[in-house]
């Protein structure tokens, strides 16, 4: 089999037959305006809506049908607000950064500072480092250097300063990502023009809401030729399940790394700025949101850093100052963290390109991760970081990689049909430079093909390789295909490692909520919940069935139940089909429980031979629970647990 379950994945029950007796089918008819389904039976009314433009299909291949819908669909366009509006506080930043060297700006002090805190005398500054063999959150300040008054050059990366009035008590604190010039050996064997690699990873946002918010770096992108892979379906839950596919072309499990060996720190694992460091590369891995961070949250990170430049040592001191944030912990002082980032990254993007090729990795979660309108927060820093490397000429021999881990995980969005779908499908954009599609026309051919095929981050993972081996290129494993070459249109979800919970390559059929399918399915869902907290029960308060949100099956193909066998492999081949077996049929709800109001999704195999009912996803939570789950230390069980103290104070 291609996926193995778990133990409690196969407990099963044994239903009774059950007659549907009516459900809604998605359109798959060519339209171009909005149709509006309604479906009257006995015991429910309900309505759905569909929004058809050009085709219905994303993709369109023999063994994978993605819906082509609407992201401003009217089921869902009353969830995309406004972007937020953040404007960060003016004349705070009292310093700032000239090359390697720190300037006093004595005119915004004397605007700035309060009569009661004294005029500014003098600063000082202090670098930041990792020690030696220290936790992934651990740094250490070194002692302060020197007074000074206007200026002063430094040669560390990451600083603080500090400054202070006549009776030496600090008035001011700040920090800064300051470029100092490294000498590596660079050279790429054979490569005398390797190209660079800049991949820019925005957590949580789908393709839709790409469409949705980021449109000025759409109309860049589109501009500079990227390709758009509207097929890219994501492999697991989170960002890290989703990004250890795509930068080490393994399972999380396969690393190996599980629940167990959190306390593990990842420096013994490969990753894919390790083939590229190998390969003479300048190497970075930059992220804002340190405690949340991919390899960090709930995870022990790193202990020496992965790669030539890495700012986790400068993130986690600036998380832990207070002082110097404002705008709901977006700004630092008077400039948004993702534009402080972004300048950081350019700054040494210039740098290394006058050496030698670069790989870099840059991961932006605090504003898009939680609020599906930040996407357009950021869309001026995204458009502005681009155009910026275009217009200096610094993309001419770099392939930019603008993508996501998937869409948005939570709020009500995530209820909708249409939310489901986008929460698979995470943006992947790709700009490659002309000399690339130049030289290489049966690969850039390749690449426009895949775009309109079924695509996941493992193939994106040999993509990355293949770019950097070249002619001497072969698959790393049997999971991924290199988007340089062309995927086949036989490609399944089963064939891309793919799991029914998170395959969009399927027709999902509205089945009404009170339906006794359903009903019975909802019932063995909670006890599925209540099985994960058994052993905790003194802590946890188990799940009662409060309402079935939705429910849908997911029908497999006529063609596939009736297929026979094939007669003659190529002259006058012929498709021999049957009568239909029964189905092995697949069923995902969403339902809420109580206590806490907690919302859960799973998929369900229905065996109609046997009528037996079987787990057969992950179950997702699509509501928060942190405040809820604070008596329990297990990441997995806090997803679960509502803590009995909790409920008995409420």
């Amino acid at each position: 089999m291609m996926f193995q379950l778990t133990r409690k994945q196969v407990l099963s029950v044994v239903l009774p037959c059950v007659v549907l007796t009516s459900y809604v089918l998605l359109s798959s008819q060519m339209i171009s305006y909005q149709i509006f389904h309604r479906v009257d039976d006995d015991k429910d009314n309900m309505f759905i809506t569909v929004q058809n433009e050009t085709s219905p299909f994303l993709v369109d291949t023999p063994a994978c049908r993605i819906p082509d819908l609407d992201p401003m669909d009217i089921s869902v366009r009353h969830w995309a607000v406004r972007p937020m509006g953040v404007a960060c506080p003016r004349d705070l930043s009292l310093t700032y950064v000239v090359g390697e060297t720190i300037v006093v700006n004595r005119t915004a002090a004397a605007v700035s500072l309060q009569k009661e805190e004294g005029k500014l005398e003098y600063c000082r500054y202090q670098t930041i480092h990792h020690p030696e063999n220290g936790k992934h959150n651990e740094y250490t300040y070194s002692v302060p250097s020197e007074r000074f008054t206007a200026s002063v050059k430094v040669n560390r990366e990451f600083i603080r300063v500090q400054c202070y009035n006549s009776s030496n008590s600090v008035i001011y604190t700040n920090f800064h990502y300051v470029t100092i010039p490294l000498h590596f050996d660079l050279h790429v064997p054979g490569q005398t023009s390797a190209p660079s690699v800049l991949m820019l990873g925005l957590d949580s946002v789908s393709r839709m809401n790409y469409l949705r918010y980021m449109q000025e770096t759409q109309r860049l992108m589109t501009r500079l030729g990227a390709l758009e892979f509207v097929g890219y379906n994501k492999v697991a839950d989170n960002t890290f399940v989703n990004l250890v596919p795509l930068l080490a072309g393994k399972f999380a499990e396969d690393l190996p790394w599980n629940e167990n060996i959190r306390h593990q720190n990842f420096d013994s694992f490969r990753f894919i700025w390790n083939d590229y460091r190998d390969k003479g590369y300048v190497t970075m891995f930059v992220e804002d949101a340190p405690y949340t961070a991919m390899f960090d949250n709930a995870k022990a990170g790193f202990t020496s850093k992965p790669t030539d430049f890495y700012n986790r040592p400068m993130a986690v001191a600036m998380e832990e100052t207070e002082g110097i944030w404002f705008e709901n912990h977006l700004c630092v002082m008077d400039q948004l963290e993702t534009d402080i980032l972004l300048d950081y990254v350019l700054r040494i993007v210039k740098m290394a390109a006058t050496t030698g090729p670069y790989f870099a990795l840059v991961y932006l979660s605090r504003i898009t991760h939680d609020y599906i309108e930040g996407a357009g927060t950021i869309d001026d820093s995204i458009h502005k970081f681009l155009d910026d490397l275009h217009s200096e000429g610094h993309l001419t021999n770099t392939v930019v990689l603008l993508f996501s881990d998937h869409g948005m995980r939570y709020g009500e969005i995530r209820n909708t049909y249409i939310g489901k779908l986008e929460e698979r499908l995470p943006l992947l954009n790709i700009l490659l430079p002309k000399t690339f599609s130049e030289t290489h026309g049966k690969y850039m051919n390749n690449l426009e093909i895949n775009t309109k095929r079924l695509t996941t981050p493992f193939d994106v993972h040999e993509f990355l390789r293949h770019l950097l081996l070249q002619d001497d290129y072969t698959p790393s494993s049997e999971k991924g295909v290199s988007l340089m070459n062309a995927i086949p249109t036989n490609r399944s979800c089963e064939s891309a490692y793919i799991s029914p919970h998170w395959c969009t390559c399927t027709e999902m059929i509205s089945v009404p909520v009170n339906s006794s399918i359903v009903l019975k399915i909802s019932n063995f869902f909670v006890n599925m919940l209540n099985v994960e907290i058994k052993n905790d029960s003194h802590r946890c308060a188990p799940f009662v069935l409060d309402e079935v949100q939705s429910a849908y099956l997911i029908k497999p193909r006529d063609k596939v139940l009736k297929f026979l066998s094939v007669d003659h492999e190529v002259l006058n081949k012929q498709v021999l089909y049957g009568d239909a077996v029964n189905p092995l049929v697949h069923y995902q709800l969403t339902i809420r429980t109580h206590p806490g109001e907690a919302v859960f999704e799973g998929t369900f195999l229905y065996n109609e031979e046997y009528r037996a009912l079987s787990l057969v996803s992950d179950i997702s939570r699509l509501s928060r629970y942190q405040e809820f789950s604070q008596c329990v230390s297990s990441p997995k069980l806090k997803k679960y647990c509502y803590c009995v103290d909790k409920e008995i104070s409420s």
